[in-house]
């Protein structure tokens, strides 16, 4: 009889545990249930960002776009494809040659006009936001070497310290330079070779973000930059034979 006694007991206690657990849950839950689940969206949303940047490879050199080229998704993989081919290199230890181009659509305010006076519609509200994605990726973004309209160039090269001198990217000015920071794309040898690249513009300018103070003594991005340079360097002296595109 103690027994069963005690085996009541025992269900009853743990009863009553299991009532207390489930009020408190339910008060929980009452008052805090909104948050909770905002909470469980953003550690998810959380989780999904860093198992992303985990698993997304890498570029060893990272490039991008400015201006008013529409560039379709086969234009960016022949872009992609070219500047892969010409680096070649494995630079940053992945065991992957991989290089990042990022697009963005600007026109100046004269383009604007001009295109208008064609009656091409343009969106002012959407090249004012890419605007100010553009200024904070030049402020502090991942995009080191530009290819940018050279219209689009005037404007940004207004504020200092946007672009790196020449002779700090290259360790010389050619004596084809656009100026002292800038190099003409159709004067390189790769504009004429690759496709991809000869369907942007030939007065397409090609610059490089330049290295701000706060990041000098940051490692990671110096050898981000001295790996965006040798991809500059591939630009630059790339050469080939006539007879390779006969």
């Amino acid at each position: 009889m103690d027994d069963e006694n005690l085996e009541q007991d025992g269900k009853q206690e743990l009863g009553d545990v299991l009532f207390s657990w489930k009020r408190r849950f339910d008060n929980f839950w009452y008052h805090y249930k909104v948050p909770f689940i905002f909470g469980v969206l953003i550690l998810g949303f959380l989780i999904f960002c860093i198992a992303q940047c985990s698993f997304r490879t890498k570029g060893d050199a990272n490039m991008g776009y400015i201006g008013g080229q529409n560039i379709s998704s086969e234009h960016y993989e022949n872009i992609r494809n070219a500047l892969k081919d010409m680096l070649g290199e494995d630079l940053n230890g992945d065991g992957k040659v991989h290089v990042e181009f990022t697009g963005f659509f600007y026109m100046t305010s004269v383009q604007v006009e001009n295109a208008r006076a064609r009656g091409n519609p343009v969106d002012v509200l959407s090249l004012n936001t890419v605007w100010t994605q553009i200024n904070l990726e030049l402020e502090d973004g991942n995009i080191i070497l530009y290819f940018i309209d050279p219209e689009v160039y005037k404007e940004l090269s207004n504020i200092k310290g946007t672009f790196m001198p020449l002779e700090d990217s290259l360790g010389y000015i050619p004596d084809d330079a656009y100026d002292s920071f800038t190099l003409r794309l159709g004067n390189l040898q790769c504009w004429d070779y690759y496709e991809g690249l000869n369907d942007l513009p030939s007065n397409t300018l090609i610059a490089v973000r330049d290295l701000k103070v706060s990041e000098e003594d940051n490692k990671q991005i110096k050898e981000k930059y001295e790996r965006n340079l040798i991809m500059l360097k591939r630009l630059v002296d790339f050469k080939y034979l006539k007879d390779d595109i006969d």
